[in-house]
């Protein structure tokens, strides 16, 4: 080839280069490719996550590792198991006039599951004073889980917690600066009080200002301006690409008088916000779409209570120019099988009760109204770790019996758990009685309509009733 020939040759290689090597410089970092976020989110657990809800957190962190999981309040509160636990303790120390620091159980249990941030709710003030709920909070912080509540002041005029927090999310096509922004209902208080002579009287005031045990202490302001003035310093301080505000409140308001739920408000009155998970009010709801003043549409959900459900939010986005656009985004709910075990736990204790003055003897399978093949009684012995073990699976919270004569008896249906019954007759005023000889490794195990009877005997009042075991 001469030496014409070559440079013709690369002139036309360039000349076809060069346009789209041009293309790319002028488009800076445009992407042709989708990226998406995802965050999950709960509310008002009130003290327990229960094993559906655990479980599909799992599933999903498994198959999307960089989902974002938040909580919109009132996760905190007596529940069951250890956190039941956590109460009592605490209540002993109250009683004698002490505060002392006690591990929450449920920061550790949301850590595992991989909280990222939790919302003050009504709930987290009610259980708790000035003390414990320093307390509550350090615990969160020492498992890495955020709490926020832009709108709780200090009497000093300082955020209480954190206002916010930005997370930077990995996505194959660059990080997504994703803010979220933690609110609280203004009327934190109970509607009623107790007096000084134990009488239940019309609370003076809905607001933490004026609650016992924070007077002086901690204040909360307006929602909205709140919403308002964090969301301009999100967009302008820190850069964010998207803003999902966390806050414990309902859509509406139930009474004009009780103005306090106000998600509604926010949505059509706040720029920057692109959504919102709701609670308070236990409602469920998947998707409800308002739009701001700039006319963006803002998408709005509540996963209602007690972790019946959960929320998840998707935005899919594109880069154009090192700017994050939202192609689309929507939500997602999963409601989960109610778990009825407390529920049947509440009619057996109604039918041991009930056993008429006279009778002798019965078998457990004529006072059961729900379906079992199988029930493991554990003495107090026997460590909450066993117990899932015996069992095959962690299918609640619960707590090592802390008293001789407690027994936890779970029924099963095949290889799931159809009651828990924690039998405690100090508190219940029933009582089941086996012999130290019936346990093998601190359980009995009984059978349907085998060897399930049981001798009766009848207190003084009517539902005071002695069950033992007979085990030939």
């Amino acid at each position: 080839m001469n030496f014409k020939r070559k440079f013709k040759l690369k002139k036309k290689i360039l000349v076809g280069v060069m346009p789209i090597f041009l293309l790319g410089i002028l488009s800076g970092c445009t992407s042709t490719e989708t990226s998406e976020i995802n965050i999950l989110a709960t509310t008002d657990l009130h003290g327990e996550i229960p094993y559906n809800l655990s479980e599909y957190i799992k599933e999903e962190k498994k198959k999307e590792p960089n989902s974002i999981l938040v909580d919109a309040g009132d996760f905190f509160d007596i529940g069951i198991g250890e956190m039941g636990k956590y109460f009592d303790d605490r209540d002993d120390y109250i009683r004698q006039g002490k505060e002392k620091h006690l591990e929450v159980p449920i920061a550790n249990t949301m850590k595992e599951l991989g909280y990222d941030s939790v919302v003050l709710g009504n709930h987290e003030f009610v259980a708790n004073n000035r003390f414990y709920l320093d307390s509550m909070i350090s615990d969160f912080e020492k498992n890495k889980i955020n709490v926020l509540s832009a709108n709780t002041y200090r009497d000093s005029g300082e955020n209480y917690t954190k206002p916010y927090t930005i997370k930077e999310v990995e996505t194959e096509n660059g990080k997504v600066k994703l803010g979220i922004l933690g609110l609280t209902i203004k009327e934190v208080a109970e509607a009623k009080d107790i007096d000084e002579n134990g009488n239940l009287v019309k609370a003076k005031s809905r607001e933490l200002k004026d609650m016992p045990g924070y007077e002086g202490k901690l204040y909360i302001n307006d929602l909205v301006d709140e919403a308002n003035k964090w969301t301009k310093i999100m967009k302008e301080k820190e850069k964010t690409d998207l803003i999902v505000a966390v806050v414990h409140s309902g859509e509406r308001p139930k009474k004009p008088r009780n103005p306090g739920n106000r998600i509604q408000e926010i949505a059509k009155e706040v720029d920057g916000i692109d959504a919102i998970v709701a609670g308070h009010t236990h409602k469920t709801f998947k998707q409800h779409d308002y739009k701001n003043k700039n006319g963006d549409n803002v998408i709005v959900t509540q996963p209602g209570k007690h972790g019946e459900c959960i929320s998840k939010i998707t935005f899919k986005l594109k880069k154009d120019n090192d700017k994050w656009n939202v192609e689309e985004k929507y939500a997602e709910l999963t409601e989960f099988e109610k778990d009825k075990s407390d529920d049947y736990a509440g009619e057996l204790y109604r039918e041991i009760a009930s056993i008429k003055s006279g009778v002798d003897q019965i078998k457990m399978t004529d006072i059961t109204t729900f379906k079992w093949d199988k029930a493991y009684v554990f003495n107090s012995n026997m460590t909450k770790e066993k117990i899932y073990e015996k069992v095959g699976y962690e299918w609640r919270d619960i707590a090592k019996a802390d008293k001789d004569d407690a027994l936890q008896v779970v029924f099963m249906d095949g290889k799931k758990v159809a009651c828990y019954f924690y039998c405690d007759p100090e508190l219940m005023e029933i009582s089941m009685h086996f012999d130290k000889s019936d346990f093998k490794d601190n359980t009995v195990e009984i059978y349907k309509n085998k060897n399930d009877k049981f001798k009766v005997k009848k207190g003084k009042e009517d539902f005071q009733t002695d069950l033992t075991y007979i085990s030939k």
